[in-house]
């Protein structure tokens, strides 16, 4: 009899790569700015893994990945200055089409909650009060219903979170310290694309999308990709809390994919008064 049944694991230095191909599309696999996007992501894991735990979990059946959630508590994502120590802020959970309607989204959500619950090594042995996601269709995660039937909820005064899901019925304070994304312009001159380490797609995304309409109109301007993980101060001085491209010291913020693409090239093909 076929084994069906779903086991849910954390991810460690011999499982990250299931991690990885979970969510890999074969049309992209061979693809150079996609492998480099899997070594910054694996990279970014495998740090936390060391530094300050196990920040994913990969959902099995019959020994085989279908599907992962990726996390990590709020106050270690460095370009956040939140006083906060009791929120996991959920990144990611991607399961494949041909998995979904199985229960394998709510088995990772369910070993995450139940985890969390309880005192746990990412907390420093006290228990998490609080999840928060970016779950949201215009930052391309389509998760928003799973969330919602969680008990996940939308509320006002937070950073680009999207939903909250207070772990007690008695907590009362579920606001984040941590206002939303209000990009500054500064005065300098090229590109910059401001991206997160969280998804390996990040490297493709700027270079077949946002470096290849930039290049459409202006293909001598100079381009520069920044982790956000690894320039905080920069991020922070900038006043952005989630991925952004800045074209001539103005920020353009993800929107819908045609609005986008055209402000990216509206902004690449007017003179630089930096210069």
């Amino acid at each position: 009899m076929r084994d069906t049944s779903i086991n849910v694991v954390d991810l460690d230095e011999k499982n990250v790569d299931d991690a990885l191909n979970v969510c890999t599309f074969p049309s992209v696999r061979n693809e150079s700015s996609y492998r480099k996007g899997c070594e910054i992501r694996k990279r970014w894991l495998m740090n936390l893994y060391r530094t300050v735990g196990p920040c994913a979990k990969i959902a099995y059946i019959a020994n085989k990945p279908v599907g992962a959630i990726e996390y990590t508590p709020l106050h270690v994502i460095p370009y956040f200055r939140t006083k906060r120590r009791d929120v996991l802020c959920i990144h990611c959970m991607y399961v494949p089409k041909r998995y979904r309607h199985r229960g394998v989204g709510s088995a990772l959500m369910n070993s995450v909650i139940n985890e969390m619950s309880r005192p746990n090594k990412l907390f420093r042995q006290v228990p998490c009060r609080l999840l928060v996601t970016s779950a949201n269709k215009i930052h391309g995660y389509t998760q928003v219903g799973l969330f919602k039937h969680r008990g996940f909820r939308r509320i006002k005064g937070n950073a680009d979170v999207g939903l909250v899901l207070p772990l007690s019925d008695t907590l009362k304070d579920v606001k984040l310290d941590i206002p939303a994304s209000k990009p500054r312009t500064v005065k300098e001159h090229g590109v910059k694309i401001f991206f997160k380490p969280t998804c390996q797609y990040c490297i493709h995304t700027n270079e077949k999308m946002i470096k290849a309409e930039i290049r459409r109109v202006n293909k001598e301007i100079p381009i520069e990709e920044c982790n956000l993980w690894n320039f905080p101060e920069e991020t922070m001085r900038r006043n952005i809390t989630y991925v952004a491209t800045y074209i001539n010291g103005k920020p353009v913020l993800p929107m819908a994919p045609r609005k986008f693409l055209e402000t990216l090239r509206r902004l690449a093909s007017k003179p630089d008064h930096n210069a």
